[in-house]
């Protein structure tokens, strides 16, 4: 083991960034960054750092890479505060969002998508209502564009009440792209009211 860990080291710069090119960044941090400062340099590249997806399409659903202690714990305490300037998009499930959101601040991020969310994983975020939940999103990541919420099912569909007299201010000036399950028509007309003024796509999957 150490023998090929020798020669793997000894590699030329060029040739383990081809290397990690060819696995997912979810892997190329978990596995070697921490080998040494060499490898940490390379593993710190933007390559490898600016999009962290920790789901993964598994027949019908997205599975959580977080599953294990061991590597939640690994990416909260040691990966992402180390990085944590460097990602611009997340990608998470409903069970661990809550500890990679926690584990630092992300003052780069644009992108985040949410998974297998319903309304029991949202609140999990906060004890306030759906509509805070949201607008406290836009209000820590200042420079989000993309918003990706897809839902574990639906019939436990994150419900967006229009009566919620927090609603109003689940506002963006900066969104450029919702992707969000409606209940009907009536939510895409609230939802292209003014409240995202730059919003040019928006998806209901």
């Amino acid at each position: 083991m150490e023998y090929s860990c020798a020669r793997f080291t000894d590699l030329p710069d060029e040739i383990l960034m081809i290397i990690g090119q060819k696995l997912n960044n979810f892997d190329v941090l978990y596995c070697l960054k921490g080998i040494n400062q060499r490898i940490d340099s390379i593993v710190h590249d933007s390559t490898f750092t600016s999009r962290l997806s920790f789901v993964k399409w598994s027949k019908c659903n997205f599975i959580d890479l977080l599953h294990c202690d061991m590597i939640l714990n690994r990416y909260c305490l040691q990966i992402l505060p180390d990085i944590h300037d460097k990602i611009k998009w997340l990608d998470l499930e409903a069970s661990s969002m809550k500890h990679i959101l926690c584990a630092t601040d992300y003052p780069n991020l644009n992108s985040l998508g949410l998974y297998n969310i319903d309304e029991e994983s949202i609140r999990y975020l906060s004890t306030k209502s759906i509509a805070n939940t949201f607008n406290s999103i836009f209000v820590v990541f200042t420079r989000l564009t993309t918003l990706i919420l897809y839902e574990s099912s639906y019939k436990n569909r994150v419900r967006l009440d229009f009566n919620d007299p927090l609603l109003p201010n689940f506002r963006s000036s900066t969104l450029l792209q919702l992707i969000i399950n409606v209940q009907c028509f009536d939510d895409c007309l609230c939802l292209l009211d003014g409240r995202f003024i730059h919003l040019h796509t928006l998806l209901s999957i």
